[in-house]
């Protein structure tokens, strides 16, 4: 196919919508007019947004906000931690008794009778307002 082809097919596909426009200018032509000067300064309006964001400004440099060092920065050394402690692991699924031994603590008499007040309060505190 050929331009020339092309160019009658869009005049072909376009043409009653012509028509239609040309008619409407005819029976209308003080809203026409309006029409037409409104979408002008539609894109005059999208012209100009397009324009202004296009040209990119120097950002304004403010007095004092430029970090100037006069002496060069020391990172603090990190809180000491116990000779065996240990940050992470990795978990298992089944621990064998050596394991189990290096990693639990038996909890004394005092720590049991703790926990036992606490879950006590607790219990008294949600059943309290029960009827």
């Amino acid at each position: 196919m050929n331009i020339k082809g092309i160019w009658e097919n869009i005049k072909e596909k376009f043409s009653p919508l012509i028509e239609k426009l040309r008619e409407f200018y005819e029976d209308n032509k003080l809203l026409s007019y309006i029409i037409i000067g409104l979408v002008a300064l539609l894109l005059l309006c999208i012209i100009l947004l397009i324009a202004i964001n296009g040209r990119k400004k120097e950002p304004e440099v403010v007095p004092g906000t430029v970090l100037e060092l006069t002496e060069p920065l020391v990172v603090p050394d990190g809180p000491e931690l116990p000779k065996d402690y240990t940050a992470s692991r990795t978990p298992k699924d089944k621990w064998n008794e050596d394991e189990a031994q290096e990693w639990f603590t038996i909890p004394s008499q005092k720590e049991i009778d703790s926990l036992s007040i606490a879950n006590d309060n607790l219990i008294n505190e949600i059943t309290g307002a029960a009827p």
